[in-house]
């Protein structure tokens, strides 16, 4: 979905960077951050299939709701 908006990051003068991580990961969360220090960030993960979503409510909430928490506080 944001696949037109990005570029090659060694093309120089790109403006953003996309980074992946997992939102349930938050030792990987806290080095991402600290490693890039951004100043901005726009969080893109969410569990978007619904019935995926009450199949598995645990993780759902894990991924969506505590993973936001955990982005925070990195």
């Amino acid at each position: 979905r944001v696949d037109h908006l990005y570029q090659d990051p060694h093309a120089g003068n790109v403006p953003f960077l996309m980074h992946y991580g997992d939102m349930t990961d938050s030792t990987n969360l806290i080095r991402l951050v600290q490693q890039i220090r951004p100043t901005e960030i726009y969080n893109l993960a969410a569990q978007s299939h619904v019935q995926v979503s009450f199949e598995s409510p645990e993780y759902t909430a894990n991924a969506d709701a505590i993973g936001v928490l955990r982005l925070l506080e990195a």
